[in-house]
């Protein structure tokens, strides 16, 4: 055994003591954000206006050590007064929704088991229960006159597969998992997929609770959100209810159904390619979704934003020539699992849609017009707008975070506010956080991609470089003088993209003393498709030269010890650091994460199969191995002579366990210096909502494998 690996045994040792306690690395001095620090952060989230415009009601998150958990809450902002709680622990609450009267708002909450539909009356009195749904209930929405709420559930219906059996006594066997699926597990769910479809359902919000809701669809399909048509005769959704579904991939249609469930869903659009979120005009007449045409079936495809005339079915692209996803936003750690995603919304005249998208590592609001045209009614110059609401009289509020600002909420008019100097503060939950921790900016840099031997990117000459934005965190109180370890940061996806918004891990591997450094590689969203889709078939590759053009542009610059280069990266950034491994020798520890390092084996095994088999590849690995094993890392495992922390999620359906088991397994019988840690009951995005506690040993273990080649 090698005396880099006694010493990283012992300060493993020591790590998995202090764990418990403050949560520091052995090897890192004291500092003033420990992974630790997670559990002082709060968030806000989804935040809903009122019909008045005024009163917001939003989801306030916080970590509760003693569950080791997140608690979720629902609180009121509503004029200059200090925001207040709307409900209380021990029962979290989510999802606020305004009754169109704004009297009452509909919420989720666990309070009785599984996820509910509760009710409070703004005028005063206690929340109560409005469904009794047996296995709970999902997304749901009001129709316009309050008297009725249509939510998702996968209650059993009667043309469905019976129950599954019971659990067996104590001591006896299990049953087996039979099905005929294609897909039989999704990431974030950790069993197998339970033949129990997602469907509408409606109920009357006079009091509760109700056991027996009107189902309004059904059949071997799962239906998405609903959205209610003006006269509430019509439950609009999302779904891909074909005989073929399994093998659809994305292929989504909007549907109309009848509220009172007397007719079977018609499909409104008909292409190749999702068709998704559909949300009704104020006045009815019009229905806004998202998606776009995958007849090419490209690695990546730019997010358009569609109009459907709910009386013509004439359909037309709203935000014509925005090369920029419409929703998409920049990479984090600081969001809530339980976001809604997405949104669209609609001006109070029906004539334009607001919508957020993300473009060169800042989010933006947007607003499209009916006659196709679009503007950003933001301008900001770094930052993460994520979740947006607008009155009708042109007040919008936000979610926003920055480089060294947490999340919060914001309020301004959008016709005089488009900076965020201009913008008024309702939540200043971490405002004591921010003054102790002294979290630091990013420096933003524009660095020289690949060589231009490397495949040309669209729209440029022969031999012409593509510059690659990034951006480079330093340690507080950061010397130009000295010489500091930097640590090459790979993001996933690969079609994601860095930005400017509060990254609580590169806070934390700043304040341990490094220099971080963030880059949006070819095959990066925010640039526009032909960017992200420039990868496609030479993923990874390409964008693998484009990251050590940065780090020698980085280490140029001086203020980098070239004796110590770190790479680390999770999922897709996971892939890029085992592969950064097998091809170079010059980072000193690495850190693969939740990773694809087997092409071949992770096409049968990912939940998202038939996805990756018919966009990242030719053809299937049983036609085309060659190419699934000149792509993979473990191909080159031979090469390695760097030290390795893998780290992998037991319950990661998205790039299963056997992928970091392969490639740890690999560096020991070549007996290379690597260690394994294995999250127990933690999916593919435990590092950024898994269970606080897991979420801090992580860091832990990152910053100790990093700093046990301290000289």
């Amino acid at each position: 055994m090698s005396d880099l690996t006694c010493r990283r045994s012992r300060l493993w040792l020591a790590t998995v003591l202090l764990a418990a306690t403050a949560g520091l690395p052995a090897a890192a001095a004291p500092s003033a954000l420990p992974p630790a620090s997670l559990r002082d952060f709060v968030w806000v989230s989804d935040p809903r206006l009122a019909p008045d415009g005024q009163r917001v009601a939003f989801v306030q998150t916080r970590v509760d050590a003693v569950k080791d958990d997140y608690a979720t809450s629902i609180w009121l902002a509503d004029g200059s007064a200090a925001p207040r709680p709307l409900t209380f622990e021990p029962a979290d609450a989510l999802s606020p929704r305004w009754s169109p009267d704004g009297r009452r708002l509909a919420f989720l909450s666990k309070r009785s088991g599984r996820p509910q539909i509760h009710l409070l009356e703004l005028g005063g009195g206690e929340a109560w229960q409005l469904t009794d749904d047996a296995l709970g209930t999902a997304s749901f929405s009001w129709s316009a006159d309050g008297r009725r709420i249509a939510f998702v559930s996968r209650a059993p219906t009667p043309d469905e597969p019976a129950a599954a059996p019971p659990e067996p006594d104590a001591g006896q066997s299990k049953p087996p998992y039979v099905t005929e699926r294609l897909t039989t597990r999704a990431d974030g769910r950790p069993a197998w997929l339970s033949p129990r479809r997602a469907h509408l359902w409606v109920v009357a919000t006079d009091r509760g609770p109700k056991a027996a809701a009107t189902r309004v669809t059904s059949g071997g399909f799962d239906d998405g959100a609903p959205s209610w048509s003006a006269d509430g005769a019509t439950l609009y959704f999302s779904a891909i209810r074909k005989p073929d579904a399994d093998w659809a991939g994305n292929d989504t249609e909007i549907y109309a159904v009848p509220s009172d469930g007397s007719r079977e869903p018609v499909a409104l659009t008909n292409r190749r390619g999702p068709d998704d979120n559909p949300t009704v005009s104020p006045d009815g007449r019009y229905l806004a979704f998202t998606g776009f045409d995958d007849e090419r079936r490209q690695s990546h495809n730019v997010t358009h934003l569609y109009v459907l005339d709910t009386t013509t079915l004439e359909r037309r692209e709203l935000a014509r020539g925005l090369d920029r996803s419409v929703g998409d936003a920049v990479i984090a750690d600081m969001g809530v699992k339980k976001d809604e995603g997405l949104r669209l919304v609609w001006r109070a005249d029906s004539k334009a849609v607001y919508f957020v998208s993300a473009d060169r590592g800042a989010t933006q609001l947007y607003e499209a017009t009916l006659d196709g045209r679009y503007r950003a009614l933001t301008a900001l110059a770094a930052g993460d707008l994520r979740a947006f609401d607008v009155a009708a009289d042109g007040r919008a509020i936000v979610t926003h975070s920055a480089p060294a600002g947490p999340v919060e909420l914001y309020a301004f008019r959008l016709a005089a506010a488009p900076r965020r100097a201009a913008w008024q503060s309702l939540t200043t939950f971490n405002a004591a956080l921010v003054a102790r921790a002294g979290f630091v900016p990013y420096e933003e840099l524009w660095l020289p991609g690949a060589a231009p031997s490397v495949t040309a990117f669209p729209g440029h000459a022969a031999g012409e470089r593509q510059w690659i934005q990034g951006w480079l965190l330093k340690p507080p109180g950061f010397d130009p003088g000295r010489r500091y370890p930097l640590v090459l940061y790979i993001h996933g996806g690969p079609h994601t993209m860095y930005g400017t918004a509060f990254f609580h891990e590169m806070q934390v591997l700043a304040h341990a003393g490094n220099l971080v450094l963030l880059t949006n590689p070819r095959g990066s969203t925010g640039y526009g498709e032909a960017f992200a889709n420039v990868i496609q078939y030479r993923y990874p590759g390409d964008d693998f030269h484009d990251l050590m053009a940065a780090v020698d542009y980085v280490v140029a610059r001086g203020a980098v010890d070239p004796a110590r280069l770190y790479v680390a990266g999770g999922s897709g950034g996971g892939l890029l650091s085992a592969w950064t491994v097998g091809h170079t020798d010059r980072f000193r520890a690495a850190v693969v994460e939740r990773a694809v390092t087997n092409w071949h084996s992770f096409a049968g095994t990912s939940d998202l199969n038939n996805y990756f088999v018919t966009h990242w590849f030719r053809g299937a690995p049983w036609k085309d191995s060659a190419d699934y094993l000149a792509r993979s890392p473990l191909s080159y495992v031979e090469n390695v002579r760097t030290p390795v922390l893998v780290i992998h999620n037991q319950d990661d359906f998205r790039a299963p366990l056997d992928q970091g088991l392969q490639f740890y397994t690999a560096l020991k019988e070549l007996k290379k210096p690597a260690r394994l840690a294995v999250f127990p009951d933690s999916s593919h995005g435990m590092s950024r909502d898994g269970r606080p506690n897991q979420r801090i040993a992580r860091l832990g273990l990152i910053l100790d494998w990093f700093g046990a080649d301290e000289p």
